[in-house]
């Protein structure tokens, strides 16, 4: 069979691609174009005005794009058909969608060679189209007497993760971005690929993303770069209902196909709540106290002592402190973590004001979700820093697994018993912890059936409203209530999110073992009873370490 014989444009061909540089429309109008149709693929076309984006998209100048959007709001057709003027007009381009799974990397792959580029102009500069070893089409056609070659590539982040990391061109999306196990790893891999010269011209090196409304955080923490540098960054969320090919028949049928409390996030795209698998999202709402927010916020603008806060593009408020007050208690609890926030493995601290507890709730009088940047040198700075700020009466740190030498070492160093200058000023960083009563940092360890009584504790007190922060530290609410024990464990559990999650629950854990108390009888107890603490007269100094001891109160009544 005879090979096909590459075209050459015409003039007016020539011209268009020309003019579709500022309006794409232009060249996919005419090259899409079916006999005797009116016109071609357009993008945008039959949207509502407020809800059009997929021109925005392709005529965007920001290198780093995300849309997120409902259930049939043209994300796939909308970046597969605006890579195609660029495929067009810009000589060696080479665009590549990436997939979870190969099947949906497929989809755009389908929509551009069979119903773009079937009976088309378009179809006639598709000089191959194999699906082996993955899916690509490859356009070759004159301009003159210069030959264009540009190519579209098909993959799989699961099936072609060695085909991924030999790749280099000028722009890559991530289709379905959040349901990639490793959507950060992904990015990283993708945006390194991006780079150089290729004839005379650098690469572009955009990378867009696209996907439904799932509860990713890695996702979300991408969404909301653009609020710091939309220069660079662009957001768009997209409702299924702008999408007018989208009939209202069809739709209603999706309503009655998708919970009534999931309409906001697979219809509109709005950001999802957590479903409260085992820690209730009603109940985690209940301790959030917005009153707490306006305390820390006006505070902080009118340069009261004491107040701070302090927050990072996709994690939200990630710090806060208020003042110590004078004579009330507090427990400090920390997972230690050498990342960034809002990654897996972030460090974590919280201060727990406990006077008068259970009586008044356990408020979080500071929090810290860090960043760790590959290091600990970070939490334990901050650590020591909040030990020296509210003199905890109990510090406690997660120690299971390798973090127990790190718990040890930093007893030691505490005490005196080890010394070392470098590590010493590395460690403190002028921090004066002379004035701490309690230097002792207790391990707290998760291994073994430990893991569901600190669990435990931590549902028992948010689903007695014994615990309370700020609503505006969004990042609290979306660990509890996206926290899945099935997906603690194995291979799951390295991807899953849960530092905060740790805190919380060694706080609570931490709590119920310092009083003589039980949320499940709080009802009844009678409101004026006071509560004995363990072991009021325990010595506050020293915290000895040994599971065969029990917990001793350091607090006094």
């Amino acid at each position: 069979m005879p090979r096909k014989t590459i075209a050459r444009l015409t003039e007016d061909e020539i011209e268009i691609l020309r003019r579709g540089v500022e309006d794409p429309n232009l060249i996919l109008d005419y090259f899409t174009r079916k006999p005797g149709q009116d016109h071609g693929f357009r993008l945008d076309d039959n949207f509502e005005d407020w809800g059009k984006w997929q021109v925005m998209v392709c005529k965007a100048t920001q290198q780093r794009i995300v849309v997120i959007g409902g259930f049939g709001s043209g994300k796939t057709k909308g970046v597969g058909a605006g890579a195609i003027p660029f495929c067009l007009t810009t000589k060696d381009f080479k665009f590549m969608n990436a997939a979870p799974v190969a099947w949906q990397s497929e989809i755009m792959y389908k929509f551009i060679k069979d119903e773009l580029g079937r009976d088309t102009r378009l179809g006639d500069l598709i000089w191959n189209a194999p699906k082996s070893p993955y899916p690509n089409i490859e356009f070759r056609f004159y301009v003159g007497s210069y030959l264009m070659v540009t190519t579209m590539e098909f993959m799989s982040a699961e099936k072609n993760g060695n085909n991924i990391l030999s790749w280099e061109g000028d722009w890559v999306n991530i289709d379905e971005a959040g349901k990639l196990d490793d959507l950060s790893g992904t990015i990283t891999n993708l945006g390194t690929r991006m780079r150089g010269t290729i004839n005379g011209r650098e690469r572009l090196a955009r990378m867009s993303m696209t996907s439904n409304s799932w509860d990713d955080p890695e996702l979300w923490y991408r969404y909301d770069l653009s609020q710091d540098n939309p220069e660079d960054y662009l957001s768009i969320t997209v409702s299924s209902r702008a999408n007018k090919n989208v009939t209202p028949k069809q739709l209603q049928l999706w309503l009655k196909d998708i919970p009534e409390d999931e309409h906001e996030q697979h219809i509109e795209g709005t950001r999802p709540q957590g479903k409260g698998l085992y820690f209730s999202t009603i109940k985690v709402a209940a301790c959030e106290d917005e009153n707490f927010d306006g305390h820390i916020i006006e505070g902080v603008q009118k340069g009261y002592p004491g107040f701070e806060i302090s927050k990072s593009p996709g994690a939200g408020i990630v710090y806060y402190r208020i003042p110590r007050g004078e004579g009330h208690n507090y427990i400090l609890l920390g997972d230690p973590g050498i990342d960034n926030a809002p990654n897996r493995n972030a460090p974590v601290l919280g201060v727990w004001d406990v006077t008068d507890f259970p009586k008044n709730k356990m408020s979080m009088a500071a929090f810290w979700w860090g960043a760790g940047n590959k290091s600990i040198t970070p939490f334990i700075r901050q650590l020591l820093t909040f030990m020296a700020a509210y003199d905890p009466a109990f510090t406690g740190v997660d120690a299971t697994g390798p973090q127990k030498n790190t718990n040890e070492l930093l007893n030691l160093f505490l005490q005196g018993k080890r010394f070392e200058d470098t590590r010493r000023d590395e460690w403190l960083g002028g921090v004066d912890v002379s004035k701490v009563t309690n230097l002792y940092i207790m391990p707290m360890d998760f291994s073994s059936g430990k893991k569901s009584a600190y669990l435990i504790a931590c549902r028992l007190y948010l689903e007695a409203s014994l615990m309370s922060w700020p609503r505006m530290v969004r990042g609290i609410r979306s660990q509890l209530t996206n926290y899945d024990p099935a997906k603690d464990t194995g291979v799951a559990k390295a991807k899953l999110t849960q530092d905060i999650v740790s805190m919380f629950c060694m706080s609570a854990f931490a709590a119920r073992q310092l009083f003589y108390f039980d949320p499940e009888d709080q009802s009844s107890q009678k409101a004026d009873q006071d509560l004995e603490l363990l072991d009021p007269d325990a010595d506050r100094m020293v915290r000895l370490a040994g599971e065969e001891r029990s917990i001793r109160s350091t607090l006094r009544a």
